[in-house]
């Protein structure tokens, strides 16, 4: 089975820093595209070099950007980003060459330093070459070179699998051999509160207390997934307090969706919080659905 995210530890794109070798297992292009460009914006504030490996798709600097979707325009990573495209990554014999690939690395580190950057910052999308399983044991390869020989206080890197396009098992061994998986950053955080973007199901994972100071914050975390097609699921299972006020934003954005003939299921609620949702008859909100309680 593979697991969201690898079952590795968690780390938000935008707390990576050298040393980190993390996965990202996706099945959306809009997580792919949100995370990538929260990688790239990380290497332009911290001002490392990066390196973009294109297994497949586009291969060019602005069609790279552009995938990104940023909100306020591409940045300028003129000289700072460079792109390996597909037929660079494989050898002469159209095969792809762990080692090749990584003395590749290193000369795009050495050309960082000489530069001036802090650190080298790998992105690589290599998913196309498990396709047809025929690469998967140089691909293993690659990230074991890539984590005893290269991750170090001067590189960092993080390795993209597409879940709709690779073999599971496959994908298991390879999220295996990353100590981290990478997820976007927070939509809300703060000392109390950390309301962070999920994908598989759509929706939020929501972890601290939500009392009157943090009603914005949870209302515009809301609201950034009301536009999502289908369902949409709030993960609670580390919400330590929860007061009326926020159940009943949690309510109104139920009765929301299902105007919309969507449904929104809470799930891992503390029990005492279920017992309040069913004592004041909110459990009959249209939209709701109660998913599986907390487990302890």
């Amino acid at each position: 089975m593979v697991h969201p995210h690898g079952g590795r530890r968690r780390v938000h794109v935008g707390d990576l820093r050298p040393g980190d070798h993390a996965c990202l297992l996706f099945d959306s292009d809009e997580e792919r595209a949100l995370l990538l460009g929260g990688f790239l914006l990380g290497g332009l504030d911290a001002k490392d070099k990066i390196l973009y490996l294109a297994g497949e798709g586009p291969a060019g600097h602005d069609a790279l950007l552009d995938r990104c979707r940023f909100p306020a325009g591409p940045p300028d990573l003129s000289g700072q980003l460079e792109i390996v495209g597909p037929a660079e990554i494989s050898s002469g014999r159209g095969e792809f060459e762990p080692a090749a690939l990584l003395d590749r690395l290193r000369a795009a580190a050495d050309r960082g330093r000489r530069e001036g950057y802090r650190a080298l910052r790998v992105a690589a999308d290599l998913g196309a070459l498990l396709r047809d399983g025929r690469d998967v044991h140089r691909l293993l390869r690659y990230e074991a070179l890539l984590a005893a020989e290269f991750i170090d206080d001067e590189a960092l890197a993080v390795c993209q699998y597409d879940l709709r396009r690779c073999d599971p098992a496959a994908l298991d061994t390879l999220a295996a051999a990353h100590p981290r998986s990478v997820e976007l950053d927070p939509l809300v955080r703060t000392a109390d509160l950390v309301v962070v973007r999920t994908f598989r199901p759509p929706g939020l994972r929501i972890e601290g207390a939500v009392d009157a100071g943090s009603h914005g914050h949870l209302r515009e975390a809301l609201q950034s997934v009301a536009a999502v097609r289908g369902d949409v699921r709030l993960e609670m299972s580390r919400v330590e307090f929860l007061d009326l006020g926020g159940l009943r934003l949690l309510m109104t954005f139920a009765r929301a969706r299902a105007a919309r003939h969507y449904a929104v299921e809470l799930t891992g609620l503390l029990p005492h919080l279920l017992r309040v949702i069913t004592l004041i008859g909110w459990d009959r909100t249209p939209g709701l659905r109660l998913g599986a309680a907390h487990a302890y």
